[in-house]
């Protein structure tokens, strides 16, 4: 059952009252954020310790693997935004039908991604440009990640739900349950094994182990939810499941297929990086950690804000959605910018927690200075198409992407490649896409709202 207090942020408070609900329904995702993160961090110096060659690995094919994982976007990106409108209106039952539809659908896309790895791989390796030297531990690492997906993809449909029905609690529950016992796993295997048996493998088959049991987790709570409560194979299942399809996806494969154009372009620009070699994986690898601690406002508050937006909808009242939206931008950029300056602080100290090369030290530092400066651009792209795609409008943050990664694409090139300037050449490819990005969402946004157009009430 939904929090006494989520029922009671729904319910509203007065529009002379101070509002505290962003802030109530944010901590939990922070709490898992920050959690993910520090479990990110561990897994990459238990990677070191095993080998200093699984990074660049990883860090080669990670994009690539994203990109397959984030198909499963398609599916639960347009099960959320039907969701939360129904939690809105109080209408569960049509809830449950969307999540249960919405949970079948990427268990079937899981065993499609697993078959197109298996049939393709060696292609994509070429494709990508993974160096040679790194061709085996990558392809190892790919074969369970993408082979097992299916168990990626039901963990990601549950949590999203969850966090769509404003459950915050549940979805942090089950996400540091995976992130816990996934570290855990790798460093039983570091410990326990023997160093001649241990393989990339081992490793990448820790995280499946956690996402099933995530993935047990979710399902014991949808059954103790009673607005939830899954059931599968109603009477008209099959007329129902193909209509309820076509609904999540005619939100979800532009919402979803934003995601994976934008991973894909993230993908050539990661061949790029790869081509300049392995100390610039390396380089990339490292400073990933640092950077997801100041990309937490970017990833945490727009889930809030698009949570409260279209929960707002399905009240039909403009006025709360508003106020949220105007919130959330206030507070993403405040909390940007005091990460920018701690990170700027502490960056050399935490880049020599991985390694003591002084050329690596200082590329890490150049390219965080690079981030630190395009960061506010990311938070307010990051958290304007969130509540473009809350309240329906899924279509012109499908076509920003694209025209965004070409420039992301071709401004890498031309900087980092043709002229020369390497990563942080690149990286003014990340700034262009980002700062374009996030003025004509702002833009669009503003029209919306001028003309009180919203998508989702139609």
């Amino acid at each position: 059952m939904m929090k006494t207090a989520q029922k009671k942020w729904i319910a509203g408070t007065g529009s002379g009252a101070r509002d505290y609900t962003l802030y109530g329904m944010l901590y939990p995702i922070v709490l898992e954020l920050i959690f993910a993160y520090i479990c990110s961090s561990i897994n990459q110096m238990i990677l070191n310790r095993f080998s200093p060659q699984a990074i660049a690995a990883t860090t080669a094919v990670g994009t690539f693997s994203s990109l397959m994982l984030t198909t499963f976007a398609v599916f639960y990106a347009g099960q959320s935004i039907l969701l939360a409108p129904c939690w809105g209106r109080k209408e569960y039952e049509e809830g449950r039908q969307i999540l249960t539809v919405g949970l079948i659908d990427n268990i079937l896309l899981g065993l499609l991604l697993a078959a197109i790895w298996f049939g393709a791989g060696n292609f994509i390796m070429r494709m990508i440009h993974v160096p040679s030297d790194l061709w085996a531990m990558s392809g190892d690492y790919l074969s369970v990640v993408l082979g097992l997906s299916v168990f990626q993809g039901i963990t990601a449909t549950f949590a999203t739900a969850f966090r769509a029905i404003g459950n915050m609690k549940t979805a942090m529950a089950g996400s540091c349950l995976i992130n816990g016992s996934w570290i855990l796993w790798e460093a039983l295997i570091l410990w326990l094994v023997p160093a001649g048996r241990q393989n990339i493998s081992l490793y990448a088959l820790a995280a499946i182990l956690a996402h099933i049991l995530g993935g047990i987790f979710y399902i014991r709570r949808a059954a103790k939810d009673k607005d939830i409560r899954l059931k599968f194979f109603r009477s008209n299942w099959r007329s129902r499941f193909r209509a309820t399809t076509g609904q999540i996806m005619r939100l979800g494969i532009f919402s979803g297929m934003e995601s994976v154009i934008y991973v894909l372009s993230q993908t050539i620009v990661v061949s790029m990086i790869g081509a300049l070699g392995t100390q610039a994986l390396l380089v990339k690898g490292y400073t990933a950690n640092l950077i997801n601690y100041i990309i937490l406002p970017a990833s945490s508050i727009p889930i809030v804000a698009s949570t409260l937006i279209g929960i707002s909808l399905g009240m039909r009242d403009e006025e709360r959605l508003i106020r949220y939206f105007r919130q959330s931008v206030r507070l993403v950029c405040a909390a940007t910018v005091a990460l920018e300056v701690i990170a700027l602080l502490i960056g050399r100290s935490f880049f020599a927690m991985y390694t003591d090369d002084p050329q690596i030290l200082d590329q890490c530092m150049v390219i965080l200075k690079a981030e630190i400066a395009m960061e506010l651009f990311r938070c307010i792209a990051s958290l304007i198409i969130a509540c473009l795609k809350a309240i329906g409008d899924v279509r012109m943050p499908f076509f920003m992407v694209i025209a965004g990664s070409l420039l992301n694409i071709g401004a890498s090139w031309l900087f980092g490649i043709r002229l020369g300037l390497g990563l942080p050449g690149i990286w003014i490819g990340y700034a262009a896409d980002l700062a374009f990005r996030s003025l004509l969402s702002y833009l669009i946004w503003k029209k919306h709202v001028k003309n009180h157009s919203y998508p989702v009430w139609k």
